[in-house]
């Protein structure tokens, strides 16, 4: 089936992180919303529009992404995490 993705809510991500005590962030379906995305598993291997998405949700929620789903798969993710 078709793997859809709304637009990204911060007000909701940030009361979420409020409320949970969040020090870090999960995005899926990045392929979704950047096509050229589809499987990575580097993030040095986003395109700048994607690698852009993702330091503006770090910038205005002061939380670092650290897990980033490119695709349907299990193996389709990005680990920031150190």
């Amino acid at each position: 089936r078709q793997r859809r993705a709304a637009n990204f809510d911060f007000n909701l991500a940030r009361r979420a992180i409020m409320l949970n005590g969040a020090t870090q962030i999960s995005i899926t379906k990045l392929d979704v919303l950047y096509t050229d995305c589809a499987g990575e598993t580097l993030f040095d291997n986003l395109s700048k529009e994607a690698k852009a998405f993702i330091r503006n949700i770090e910038d205005k929620l002061n939380t670092p992404v650290t897990i980033i789903g490119t695709g349907p798969d299990t193996i389709d993710v990005i680990d920031r995490r150190n």
